[in-house]
């Protein structure tokens, strides 16, 4: 809200028999038509009953205000206006004058059930944190904040980690972290702390990792030989293996030759999907 130029702020109440997430944004983008006016903007939720009104049209009058409301169940409509008449206190239905209109037009009748519309901005808003969270915990990073993921992916360079990772996130608004391992490198002590289900491993066929490595390695101009050595992947994924069997064991998922789609749907059947209390996860080694 801008700041003001005038004397005394303005009260606006906004009340809803739902969550009020929509009134308020209402409310909040017509006010920003208005500048240099100072403006107190109170919430009150789930308002329910004849009493709740009463209370808030006493505190809206007390500090010459307005109320903005949206209320579905046409008993609790006609109070406030009656209470708010008797009050002199101005009243703004948000509402009702459309409901009314679109029932003429539809000639139907609506439900009158508080809470059916949710916002498509929180699903969409909810999916823009995952995606941030999963950017943010790539490749090891962030590991300080790695409890607050739902899925914690582990494997050796270049078996999808990112790519499915990022899929997670946009398909299943999931907050996802990827941790390479390296042969002989031991993993985080963070991840052994992570619950059951929260973490898998990632394991590709020997043979195909080592020549999805050497093609990055000549997209990329360079020669690291050790890295794409078929006897160095073989040993890496054996001490990976090692990693996975390690209590508490993690279960595991074979990439080789499978579509980002595939991969997604096996890791989230042995993790999230199959959560319940006091079941852990099954490690899954060759």
């Amino acid at each position: 809200m801008a700041s003001s130029k005038t004397s005394e702020s303005k009260y606006v109440c906004v009340i809803s028999d739902a969550t009020g997430a929509t009134a308020e944004r209402v409310v909040r983008a017509t006010l920003a038509q208005f500048e240099d006016v100072e403006v107190t903007l109170e919430l009150v939720r789930d308002v329910k009953s004849v009493e709740q009104l009463r209370e808030i049209v006493a505190r809206t009058k007390a500090r010459k205000g307005l109320v903005a409301y949206t209320l579905v169940e046409p008993g609790l409509r006609n109070e406030i206006v009656s209470l708010a008449n008797e009050a002199g206190v101005i009243t703004v239905d948000l509402m009702g004058p459309l409901m009314t209109t679109l029932s003429n037009f539809l000639t139907a009748e609506p439900k009158r059930r508080p809470g059916l519309f949710s916002p498509p901005g929180e699903e969409h808003y909810k999916h823009l944190e995952s995606v941030s969270f999963t950017v943010r915990h790539d490749d090891g990073l962030n590991i300080d904040t790695l409890q607050q993921a739902d899925l914690v992916i582990v494997g050796p360079s270049r078996t999808s980690k990112t790519p499915l990772s990022v899929y997670l996130a946009h398909t299943r608004g999931l907050k996802v972290a990827n941790i390479p391992l390296a042969l002989g490198v031991q993993p985080f002590e963070e991840l052994r702390r992570l619950g059951p289900g929260q973490v898998v491993g990632l394991t590709m066929r020997a043979d195909v990792l080592s020549q999805v490595r050497r093609q990055r390695l000549k997209d990329l101009g360079t020669e690291e030989l050790s890295y794409a050595d078929l006897s160095h992947v073989e040993k890496e994924l054996h001490f990976c293996h090692e990693v996975y069997r390690t209590p508490p064991p993690w279960p595991v998922v074979d990439v080789t030759a499978k579509s980002i789609e595939e991969i997604a749907a096996e890791v989230c059947a042995l993790t999230v999907d199959s959560r319940s209390p006091g079941r852990g996860a099954e490690g899954h080694g060759p």
